[in-house]
């Protein structure tokens, strides 16, 4: 069974952005403030994403062992470094972010089964690298009220058809041709412009409903995920006269729910996010405790451990050309409620929930838990479950999407138990 599990690392650097082939005047109005001598720095964070079947023991690769790679090739050779000088990639192409999510990619794929690299400049700023795929996001904010109305039901969605507000949070995501000098896949400073002039100035501290002519005389409902739709349209063609492709809208009405809009049509990826705690153990129970300490190490021990879990869901679907939705939202939390958190919140995983009882309850395998006991119920409502991202603590997360789940002892066990 394939699943991507994730690592968090970081380091902290200094760079700066500087041609020498360019002078004094002609660096600086091509880098701006990043010109200056001797250069500036960030706390960068940074996600190694891997990819891999599932073994007996319920794990992908062991990340005590990814840890020590990322540490020996990556963050011990960059922290507290001028990464203009500290390598030799660098001399040829400018250390920008998306320049070192590439190198960084190039250094660990000899030891890693990579499939992303993420590296956070700044939490509004970040690149994502996939082999030769190199993509850059910006995030903004902006406060809007609208009202799920006039196409829905009052009886069925109560407040959300009364006027109300949020703190909108926009990421916009580009796909480019890194250059092989400046190391830039698109001029920041006019990405920025263009989501200034074209969303935050339309959009910021209005009433959607009545303040947009998209929405006010067409009556089409204000939802996240039009939204996203109306301002990937707004996008578009100015991102492409820079020169790279908006490959992605992300639309955060809150921390508990977003979309994803790729431009495709109708379609649209819907997330809501939770959270439970829980303890468990990992220990295969045919296995001796040595055994189990070997494999599993401080995991293993006897009396377990816990962590407070954060849980994303995103199903995939088409927008409703009546009610705006892709989803039923209140059925999709009563799925998450009754699945999910009831049985699995303040719970010994190991000990209260049956299926643990064989399975080894690492995170990998409780994502595919959670993802083999929701995803019937979510196409009942007429959505398709794409993704399962389980968050087991600030350094390790997994996910699973539901398509690459195949027949395996993971699911025999889950119908057996089910068909009790």
């Amino acid at each position: 069974m394939e699943c991507i599990i994730n690592r968090r690392a970081q380091f902290s650097a200094s760079h700066r952005y500087w041609l020498p082939e360019l002078g004094e005047a002609q660096n600086v109005e091509k880098f701006g403030l990043c010109a200056k001598f001797p250069g500036h720095g960030h706390n960068y964070v940074l996600f190694i994403s891997m990819s891999g079947e599932l073994d007996e023991y319920g794990m992908v690769l062991n990340l005590s062992d990814v840890k020590q790679v990322i540490k020996s090739e990556v963050t011990s050779e960059l922290d507290f470094s001028y990464l203009n000088e500290v390598w030799e990639e660098f001399q040829a192409t400018l250390p920008t972010t998306e320049n070192i999510a590439r190198v960084i990619w190039n250094r660990l794929a000899p030891h890693l089964p990579l499939v992303r690299v993420q590296l956070f400049e700044h939490p509004q700023l970040w690149t994502e690298y996939e082999g030769e795929k190199s993509s850059l996001t910006v995030r903004s904010h902006f406060s809007a009220a609208h009202r799920l109305a006039p196409n829905l039901s009052a009886e069925k969605y109560g407040k959300y058809t009364r006027t109300h507000g949020h703190n909108y949070h926009l990421e916009v995501t580009v796909e480019g041709e890194m250059d092989g000098r400046t190391g830039m896949i698109v001029d920041l400073g006019c990405l920025h412009e263009i989501v200034e002039r074209e969303i935050l100035e339309l959009f910021d501290h209005s009433c959607i409903n009545e303040d947009i002519p998209y929405f006010s005389t067409s009556h089409i409902v204000p939802t996240t995920e039009n939204i996203a739709r109306y301002m990937s349209d707004l996008l578009q063609f100015p991102i492409s006269q820079l020169g790279v492709k908006l490959s992605r809208v992300k639309l955060l009405e809150s921390d508990h729910l977003w979309v994803e809009y790729e431009g495709k049509d109708s379609e649209i990826f819907f997330s809501v996010a939770t959270g439970f705690s829980a303890a468990h153990r990992l220990a295969d129970p045919t296995l001796s405790l040595e055994k189990n300490q070997t494999i599993y190490g401080k995991c293993s021990r006897i009396n377990g451990h816990g962590h407070n879990y954060y849980l994303e869901v995103t199903v995939q679907g088409e927008i409703d050309s009546v009610t705006g939705m892709s989803v039923d939202l209140v059925g999709l939390n009563q799925i998450i409620q009754d699945y999910v958190i009831e049985p699995m919140d303040h719970s010994f995983l190991n000990q209260d929930l049956p299926y643990f009882t064989e399975v080894v309850p690492t995170a990998e395998n409780i994502a595919v838990y959670i993802t083999n006991v929701v995803r019937s119920p979510i196409e009942e409502l007429g959505a398709k479950l794409h993704k399962v991202k389980l968050i087991e603590s600030p350094n390790n997360s997994c996910e699973i999407y539901a398509r690459d789940i195949e027949e395996s002892k993971v699911d025999r066990i889950y119908r057996e138990l089910a068909a009790v």
